[in-house]
């Protein structure tokens, strides 16, 4: 029979071995968003949000700068911003040198304005149709 701290101990061993950190230690890894004055602050905020649900074992930040800690940064490329209608992609630069970019995602509205909540949706389906080296 195995007693409770044996299985504890290799439940969290299982768990470093599955997320690649430890479920109470710091986040082995660093996201950061470049939040410049191009990108607004309900979408810099939707995607820092999403991107914490998707890498959950990752401390993500946003700043304007450039964090030489970081493991990835990402940048919103807009191609257009209208009252009713958003595109464009995240673009994304490892630290070991490579880039890439996601496809090219485009959020309307038809009978009125964008809100929180579209511009929350659109910040999604960036993150979730972006294909991130992590």
């Amino acid at each position: 029979m195995t007693t409770s701290g044996r299985l504890s101990s290799c439940s969290a061993a299982i768990w470093l071995l599955v997320t690649g950190s430890a479920a109470l230690g710091s986040p082995v890894q660093t996201i950061q968003l470049q939040c410049g004055d191009a990108l607004r602050q309900p979408l810099c905020d939707a995607l820092a949000g999403d991107l914490r649900k998707r890498f959950p074992g990752a401390a993500v930040t946003a700043a304007s700068g450039q964090d030489s800690e970081a493991v990835l940064i990402l940048r919103y490329v807009g191609q257009t911003w209208a009252a009713d209608w958003i595109s464009g992609h995240l673009s994304w630069q490892h630290s070991d040198g490579r880039t890439g970019q996601g496809p090219v995602i485009e959020q309307s509205v038809m009978d009125g304005q964008l809100t929180p909540d579209s511009i929350a949706d659109f910040a999604g389906q960036l993150v979730r149709h972006t294909e991130f080296p992590l």
